[in-house]
């Protein structure tokens, strides 16, 4: 797929000038990251032969957005490299047979349309290149519809997303710009009164056979409505072999906004308690001439494990979606907290933690985002996981080996440059 994709997106770029520049634009992003992890000597990493794993992560997107009439389309052609000792790592850990030591590399073995190439995968190096947007659209009057490979986000969720299930990005996310794409039918209808009714199908294959398989598949639809000063989503879904009844409400409060998602699975009728709920706070203001934002966030997640002795062996339903991408976290109940300071026109202080509150540990992210030129970002920060061995954030035991999977303390800057 190699030539496929990167022909597709020079053949785009070659018919703007036959359709027309006004309507269209070009532009993309390179950005470039780099990390130290320290681990202690009982770490799986450091077991492995990487403390402090040094690693090098890059991000370049080339995008084309734009339309004629009543048609639009988008074509995004993505590189996306890791280089390391972390990779190292997780090969070493993938030949162990330890779950879910992939590259982190997006690949299609489940969409629809292969548009991924692998550019290198060996040693310390993987790389890919691939059509990230693929997509076109049409719209006339309250009416639209899309088809190909596009993002879809949905749900209140700030930090944790219950009703985001189709690739929502990790809480503990560094780089939230972009969310990788899904090929899918998007159509909306919008009514009067700020309503409107969204519907999608996600066509997967099975990863066995290569087959489209409809129990692999994604259908849903989301009504919106809003009535007495609140946003209110009604949701059902046919996710995989399993139906989601959703909804999500959304209302100011004073001068703050308050916001509940509720999401329950029917886990082919094997479990009562499958209520994931998501519930915050968030709120800007001004003090002392600075720019504040803060929000407060707690999610419980109906398939999770309260007691962490079922952290090695998760529930079939938990495991599922940990190695599809769509849950994160082990444990049943979490807290974050976040806060944003201006500290000058160019550079802004963003800090956020997050509490297991079953097991008491906690991951902490600090950073720093500074503006250097009006194209340019150069920001760093240092990420911390707390608690006692076998909590979540402190130390997984991986089972018979005497060593424990956990995030490590590491500090790391990234610069982007976007035209």
């Amino acid at each position: 797929m190699l030539k496929i994709s990167v022909s597709i997106f020079i053949l785009a770029v070659a018919c703007v000038p036959e359709i027309g520049y006004a309507d269209w634009k070009f532009g993309g992003h390179a950005k470039y990251q780099y990390s130290v992890t320290d681990y202690r000597a009982d770490d799986l990493s450091a077991a492995l032969g990487a403390n402090p794993a040094r690693d090098q992560d890059l991000d370049m997107r080339l995008k084309l957005d734009g339309g004629a009439g009543p048609w639009d389309a988008s074509v995004h052609y993505e590189f996306l490299a890791v280089h390391g000792d972390s990779e190292r790592v997780r090969r070493s850990a993938a030949a162990l047979g330890v779950a879910g030591a992939g590259t982190g590399l997006p690949d299609d073995r489940r969409r629809l349309f292969d548009l991924t190439d692998t550019v290198i995968d060996r040693d310390r190096t993987a790389a890919v290149q691939r059509l990230d947007r693929f997509v076109v659209g049409y719209r006339e009057g309250g009416r639209s519809v899309r088809f190909g490979r596009q993002a879809l986000s949905w749900g209140n969720g700030l930090v944790f997303q219950p009703l985001d299930f189709i690739n929502p990005f990790a809480p503990t996310a560094i780089d939230k710009e972009y969310k990788t794409g899904e090929d899918m039918l998007y159509t909306q209808i919008a009514f009067p009164s700020a309503t409107d009714l969204q519907a999608i199908v996600v066509p997967r294959r099975d990863l066995a056979t290569h087959d489209i398989e409809g129990s692999e598949s994604t259908y849903a639809v989301k009504f919106r409505s809003r009535a007495g000063g609140a946003d209110l989503d009604l949701l059902g879904a046919r996710h995989f072999d399993e139906n989601l009844v959703g909804f999500g409400l959304a209302r100011s409060i004073g001068g703050a906004v308050w916001r509940l998602d509720g999401l329950y699975v029917d886990v082919n009728r094997t479990r009562s308690d499958a209520w994931s709920i998501v519930t915050n706070l968030d709120y800007s203001w001004i003090w002392g001439g600075r720019n504040y934002y803060g929000y407060v966030e707690y999610f419980r997640n109906g398939l999770g494990e309260s007691d962490r002795a079922r952290y090695t062996t998760p529930n079939p339903a938990l495991a599922a979606r940990i190695a599809r991408g769509e849950l994160f976290t082990l444990g049943r109940d979490y807290a974050a907290l976040g806060a944003r300071v201006e500290l000058h026109p160019l550079f802004n202080a963003v800090g956020g933690v997050i509490w297991n509150l079953n097991d008491g540990s906690a991951f902490l992210q600090i950073r720093g985002i500074y503006d250097w030129r009006q194209n340019v970002q150069l920001s760093g920060g240092v990420n911390i996981g707390f608690g006692d061995r076998g909590d979540e954030f402190s130390g997984i035991p991986v089972a018979g080996t005497g060593a424990f999977i956990a995030p490590g303390r590491s500090i790391f800057f990234r610069a982007g440059f976007y035209f």
